[in-house]
C-alpha cells in the first residue's frame, strides 16, 4: 500500500512539471536581436511578446540556458503569429526559479516596391546637404 501511495504521489509531481518550448517552422525564421538598435530602422513594431518558462515547483528540474532557450523559443512563436519577422529583447528580469523576458515584435522585411538604392540615396543627401550650404555661404 505504501509502494502505490509513494508512486501517486510521484505521478501527480511529475504530472505538474512544464516541458521547454521547443521552436515551430515559422518561429524559426524569427530573428533575436539585443543590443542593434539601428537594425531596427525602418521596421513596423507589430506588438509587444512575453516569453515564461519554469516554475517555483519545478525550475530546478530544468537547466537554465534550456529555460531561457525555451523562453526565447516561446517569444518567437508568438512574434511569427503577429507576422513579425525579429524580436528586440528588452533588459533580461532577474530570475531565480524561473525565467521571463520580454520583446517588441517587428516586421522588417523590406516591401519589393521600394528601393534600398533611393531610400539610402535620400539619406546620404540630407545628411551631406548641411555641408554643402555651408561650404556655400562660406565662400
Amino acid at each position: 500500500m505504501k509502494f502505490v501511495k509513494l508512486a501517486a504521489i510521484a505521478l501527480m509531481c511529475s504530472s505538474l512539471t512544464a516541458c521547454i518550448t521547443f521552436p515551430t517552422d515559422e518561429s524559426n525564421t524569427v530573428k533575436v536581436l539585443w543590443d542593434d538598435t539601428l537594425s531596427l530602422q525602418g521596421c513596423e513594431l507589430k506588438g509587444t511578446v512575453i516569453g515564461s518558462q519554469g516554475h517555483f515547483y519545478d525550475y530546478w528540474l530544468h537547466a537554465d540556458k534550456d529555460m531561457v532557450w525555451g523562453t526565447l523559443n516561446e517569444m518567437r512563436i508568438k512574434a511569427a503569429k503577429l507576422d513579425a519577422d525579429t524580436i528586440y529583447l528588452y533588459k533580461p528580469l532577474g530570475f531565480t526559479g524561473s525565467v521571463t523576458m520580454i520583446a517588441n515584435a517587428y516586421d522588417c522585411e523590406v516591401p519589393a516596391a521600394e528601393s534600398t538604392t533611393d531610400s539610402t540615396a535620400d539619406s546620404v543627401s540630407a545628411a551631406v546637404q548641411p555641408t554643402v550650404d555651408e561650404a556655400v555661404a562660406a565662400k
